[in-house]
C-alpha cells in the first residue's frame, strides 16, 4: 500500500476491540474523532483522501480493515451481518476515544461502512455525534423491493448467495471482477493502478475473499421473490437518531441515486447531497467537492 500521499502519511496501528485486533491507518492529532470505514471490494486506504481533509479540519482520522479484510481479524463466529459491523463501529469508537484522548467522534462510511453507519446508530444512537454514509442509503432491502432496476443492479449480490461459486469468480483471472465492478459502478473513474493492486493484495490474503462474500450472505434478505410484492417497506425500518450526511452519486452503476430520495423517512435529522457526473467512488472521483460537503456538515 502507498501510504504516502501529497505531503501526507498513513501509520498503522493495531485496535483491539469488540473481540478483533483491528489493522488500523491512522494521521493527524485533533481533539476529534473521525472513523472511516471501507466497503467492497476495497479496504482501509480507500478513505485516504477523506482522511487528509478531515486532518486538516482538525480531527484524528482512523481507517481500519473491517472485520474479514486481512490483516484484521476474521469474525471468530463466522458472523459479518451489518449490525455485528455495527457493534465493531461503537467498539472502535470508544477503544479509539481511549487511546487518542479525544472527545467527541463521528463516522464517516463508504458502501458497507455506510451501512456499518446505520447500524451503530441501533446499537448505541450516542456512539457518534454525527454519520457520514456515502453510496447506500438507509433502508436499502426495503428500498430494492420497491425500485425493480435496483434489482438487476443489484446482480452480483443475488450471485453471491450461491456456494463456492462466487469465491472461484472472484479469484478469477487475477481479480478481474474486482475491475468489472470498479468499471461499471463508477464508468468515469480512471483509477491509478496502485490502488487497485493494493485492494487486491488485500484479497490475495488468506480468508478474505470468503469473508467478504460473507458479508452480503449474512445481510442481504431480501429473496427474488420478495422484489415481486412480499418484501420489507420503508415502514419496517428502525430510525436513525444520529444527525446524518447522505451522499451518492448521480452515475453510480452500483446503487441507483433514486433510492436515496426517501432517506429522511428513515433518518431523524438528515441532509442527502447528490454529487453529478461521479458513481459509486465518488469520495476518489470528486475528492475536493465530496471533502467540502463532508467537512462542512461536520
Amino acid at each position: 500500500m502507498s501510504e504516502e500521499t501529497a505531503g501526507h502519511r498513513l501509520q498503522r496501528r493495531q485496535v483491539d476491540a469488540n473481540g478483533l485486533t483491528f489493522e488500523c491507518l491512522h494521521s493527524g492529532g485533533g481533539d476529534r474523532l473521525a472513523l472511516c470505514l471501507h466497503g467492497f471490494p476495497d479496504n482501509a486506504g480507500s478513505m485516504a483522501p477523506i482522511m487528509w481533509r478531515l486532518v486538516e479540519e482538525g480531527f484524528t482520522a482512523v481507517a481500519p480493515f473491517t472485520r474479514g479484510y486481512a490483516p484484521t481479524d476474521p469474525a471468530p463466529d463466522g458472523t459479518y451481518s451489518a449490525r455485528v459491523l455495527g457493534r465493531d463501529a461503537v467498539a472502535l469508537a470508544g477503544a479509539l476515544a481511549t487511546e487518542f484522548d479525544t472527545e467527541d467522534a463521528v463516522l464517516v462510511g463508504h458502501d458497507w461502512g455506510a451501512a456499518a453507519a446505520y447500524a451503530a446508530d441501533r446499537v448505541d444512537s450516542d456512539a457518534f455525534s454525527k454519520l457520514v454514509a456515502m453510496a447506500v442509503p438507509p433502508g436499502f432491502n426495503a428500498l430494492v423491493s420497491e425500485h425493480r432496476r435496483q434489482f438487476l443492479r443489484s446482480w452480483y449480490m443475488w450471485f453471491f448467495q450461491l456456494p463456492d461459486l462466487p469465491e472461484r469468480a472472484l479469484r478469477w483471472r487475477n481479480f478481474a471482477l474486482i475491475e468489472f465492478l470498479w468499471g461499471i459502478w463508477s464508468p468515469e473513474w480512471d483509477y491509478p493502478d496502485s490502488r487497485i493492486n493494493d485492494v487486491k493484495e488485500t484479497f490475495r490474503a488468506e480468508g478474505t475473499v470468503e469473508h467478504a462474500i460473507q458479508y452480503y450472505r449474512d445481510t442481504i434478505n431480501v429473496s427474488p421473490s420478495d422484489i415481486l410484492g412480499n418484501g420489507p417497506t420503508l415502514r419496517d425500518v428502525p430510525p436513525i437518531e444520529t444527525p446524518t450526511l447522505v451522499i451518492c452519486g448521480e452515475r453510480d452503476g452500483s446503487v441507483g441515486p433514486e433510492l436515496f430520495e426517501r432517506a429522511d423517512e428513515v433518518i431523524e435529522d438528515c441532509r442527502v447531497v447528490r454529487i453529478p457526473d461521479v458513481g459509486h467512488f465518488m469520495h476518489h472521483e470528486r475528492p475536493d467537492v465530496v471533502g467540502d460537503e463532508i467537512a462542512a456538515f461536520l
